[in-house]
């Protein structure tokens, strides 16, 4: 009986001390995890599967307006999850500037998503390109060979020349005194711009079976497909379904899109090197360079053919939209727009037409361009990142292969850095402390960041700058601007990858030079 007595007493207390093992470990777990919880950042409980999925699908909204609103109850810094797939939302100019200088490098890469794969030639595309030897040389290129202030200069006469068509074309129309669609006149004009740049028009027509207008068409549905969601992408058990088609009308758009810029590429070659009275375009600045980087560049064609198209779709639209903002919020202010051409008569008058050169000397149109990029950014989300390794961000723990989403939107409405964010002020670019030649497009500061900033920064600012400014400046300089009686501008923002008006701004348009400069 003592035996058992013993046994009894032996196990008990082996049953003791392991209870006790369990619980000091389970202690020191759940504090591992709550710690690692508190250094997370804050944000909404996410729902199984899906994440967060269910507070941004609103079609009525598009999703910078969503995640500001979050922003809002949450804070500068959210911390999200997309299915399955861990996001980081910063929405303040000192949290951007932590993520893209102090982490810069861990958050240099792109996640793998659908656009890439089968839009970008499998990540050929610079925008979506890891980071890496392709895409260092990819960018290197278009940095350093094609967007060079000296190459963009070189083509200032086919700019112009394309420009004064436009102006040519609304002054027609203004003698039928009819209602103009902005929309479709500035994306015909900055697309035909890249186009002289990008592709010489010499290559489409009959003889070689290549429309502009199928191009364009083609060109507008492969930006709207870089702007979507695709769910396979953050819950990888459905991709293989593709449930909302995308894949299926990317691959369409490839193959047909694919089939014609191989043309235009091969016809390049077919003419060889041009002679000292040609001037280059862009296709053949991109054969010689692909030539010359050898196994950096592996698949020189779909180098070639992709980053043709993306200077096509992005550089055309995001200058269109600027435009048409620009247009709409002068409306809406018509001191704004008489000031604007006040300086325009006083600096270059009214006997000739604005040029490229004039621009420096026009400070108050430079400062209406700026405040318009303010208000509304052309990609009010830059393209999302991914961290290669764990960091910290505003105190907080970040995960490795965590999706950064930069909110530049909200951070260029921020009331703690501009003064009542919501009115268009153009002068407060022109403020003796803040000279416009002290602003950039890029601040040190992100206070503004319209075209992204950090080493995956679009490379094509001072094209599209000096895209929109000039446009902007034969428009006011050319015609004097109404809204249609009765009529009111709407200035809701539309769904896209960039920043649409919902509504396209229609507008009546009177001439105010002599009718010979037209």
């Amino acid at each position: 009986m003592e035996v058992f007595t013993d046994i009894s007493s032996s196990m008990m207390s082996v049953m003791l001390v392991g209870a006790a093992t369990m619980l000091v470990v389970a202690t020191i777990l759940l504090k591992r995890h709550r710690n690692y919880s508190i250094h997370l950042p804050p944000g909404p409980r996410a729902l199984p599967v899906i994440g967060h999925f269910h507070l941004l699908i609103d079609k009525t909204r598009p999703l910078h307006q969503i995640l500001s609103s979050l922003s809002t109850q949450y804070g500068p810094i959210m911390h999200l999850k997309f299915g399955s797939c861990p996001v980081l939302v910063v929405s303040s100019s000192a949290l951007a500037k932590e993520c893209l200088t102090v982490n810069d490098k861990n958050f240099s890469s792109r996640p793998s998503l659908a656009q890439g794969q089968f839009l970008g030639y499998n990540n050929y595309n610079l925008a979506w390109a890891p980071y890496g030897r392709y895409w260092r040389n990819a960018r290197k290129i278009c940095v350093l060979e094609i967007l060079t202030p000296k190459r963009i200069q070189d083509f200032g006469t086919k700019r112009r020349q394309e420009i004064h068509k436009a102006v040519n074309s609304l002054f027609q129309q203004a003698q039928l005194k009819s209602i103009v669609d902005m929309k479709s006149v500035l994306a015909r004009l900055t697309f035909n711009i890249l186009m002289t740049m990008i592709i010489d028009e010499k290559y489409f027509g009959e003889e070689s079976g290549i429309s502009v207008d199928l191009i364009t068409h083609l060109i507008e549905e492969f930006f709207v497909l870089n702007g979507v969601i695709d769910i396979g992408d953050y819950i990888p058990w459905l991709k293989r379904f593709d449930l909302q088609g995308y894949e299926k009308a990317m691959k369409k758009v490839h193959k047909n899109l694919d089939l014609y810029m191989q043309r235009i590429v091969e016809k390049h070659r077919e003419k060889g090197i041009k002679d000292g009275g040609e001037m280059e375009d862009f296709i053949d600045v991109l054969i010689s360079q692909a030539e010359n980087n050898g196994e950096a560049i592996a698949d020189k064609d779909a180098f070639i053919k992709i980053t043709a198209i993306v200077m096509f779709s992005a550089g055309s639209d995001t200058s269109s939209i600027t435009l048409e903002w620009a247009l709409s919020l002068l409306l809406q202010h018509p001191h704004v727009m008489r000031k604007a051409q006040e300086e325009l008569d006083s600096k270059v008058g009214r006997k000739r037409l604005v040029e490229e050169s004039d621009i420096p000397q026009l400070r108050y149109l430079q400062a209406i361009v700026r405040e318009t990029l303010r208000l509304f950014p052309p990609a009010p989300l830059m393209l999302p990142h991914k961290s290669k390794e764990a960091c910290t961000v505003g105190g907080y723990h970040i995960p490795a292969e965590t999706i950064l989403m930069v909110n530049a939107w909200e951070i260029h409405r921020d009331p703690k850095v501009w003064n009542k964010p919501l009115d268009f002020k153009p002068e407060r670019f022109m403020d003796k402390e803040r000279e416009i030649s002290n602003i950039q497009l890029t601040e040190s500061d992100f206070e503004m960041i319209p075209f992204g900033a950090g080493r995956r920064g679009c490379p094509g600012t001072s094209l599209a700058m000096s895209m929109v400014q000039t446009a902007l400046a034969s428009l006011l300089q050319s015609f004097d601007w109404s809204i249609p009686d009765g009529r009111v501008i709407d200035m809701n923002e539309g769904v896209s990858l960039t920043l649409p008006r919902a509504v396209p701004l229609e507008v009546m348009i009177k001439p105010r030079l002599s009718h010979n400069l037209y």
